[in-house]
């Protein structure tokens, strides 16, 4: 009898010979990640991808020429080679790519549970939140009207990557919009529980925000430093659903 290694033939998702490979730009997207493109900008040539890929250095030319065209990345050339960063959206591919892979080797994981200590804001989550456009969203959308403001939670290092893969799954997005004289971006929210609240609520990460990777945005239809009697240090629990996420 052959063994699995004899009669099955490993799929190597890296080696992009085939020219029609679904894998090409992902695979790109991941060299590139690995070498903190997602942090900074870095220098890349068409020399070491073909060489690592196993491509010609047109083909690697054009995957990054595609992928700046699809603004998942930012590219420039240079006479050294290419300067390039992974953009927003660039990293959203990763997040959720890392998502759907979690789901899919731990089928039977339903949630994630992560602790944080309360933390005080800039204050400006309660103006963007407050504004009527968002809130109109929020409650179509979310199914209830926000308190106008935010609880800032500092997620646990340990359980920083269980922060990572709430924000890998696939958003509720309350689109921005332009008034006062200025632009307003996109938000994207997840809905979740705060253990021991008895109350809707929702993590919220703006496009654009000053806050640190590991503070997290919560929104509720009550205020929930009020409703928990909470003060800054104190822990809360989160809980959130990841079959919510079942699509398609």
């Amino acid at each position: 009898m052959n063994s699995r290694g004899e009669s099955e033939k490993s799929v190597n998702i890296l080696d992009l010979s085939t020219k029609n490979s679904i894998f090409r730009e992902i695979a790109i997207l991941i060299y590139l990640a690995q070498r903190r493109a997602a942090e900074k900008v870095i220098e890349v040539t068409t020399t070491q991808l073909a060489s690592y890929f196993s491509i010609s250095q047109q083909t690697a030319s054009r995957c990054l020429q595609e992928l700046d065209k699809k603004k998942i990345v930012t590219w420039k050339s240079t006479p050294k080679g290419s300067l390039v960063k992974l953009t927003p959206i660039g990293i959203s591919i990763l997040e959720q790519l890392r998502f759907e892979l979690e789901k899919a080797l731990h089928p039977d994981l339903s949630s994630v549970t992560l602790k944080g200590k309360i933390v005080t804001g800039t204050g400006q989550g309660k103006y963007y939140i407050s504004r009527p456009s968002y809130l109109k969203s929020f409650k179509t959308k979310l199914g209830f009207t926000p308190y106008h403001g935010t609880l800032n939670v500092r997620i646990d290092a340990a359980d920083k990557d269980r922060l990572d893969l709430i924000r890998g799954s696939w958003p509720t997005i309350i689109t921005g919009f332009e008034g006062e004289e200025r632009e307003f971006g996109d938000v994207l929210c997840y809905p979740l529980e705060v253990i021991k609240l008895d109350a809707k609520a929702a993590g919220i990460k703006p496009r654009r925000t000053h806050h640190g990777e590991n503070i997290l945005e919560i929104i509720s239809d009550v205020c929930i430093r009020d409703t928990m009697n909470l003060e800054d240090g104190d822990e809360i629990i989160i809980k959130f659903s990841l079959e919510q996420n079942e699509h398609g």
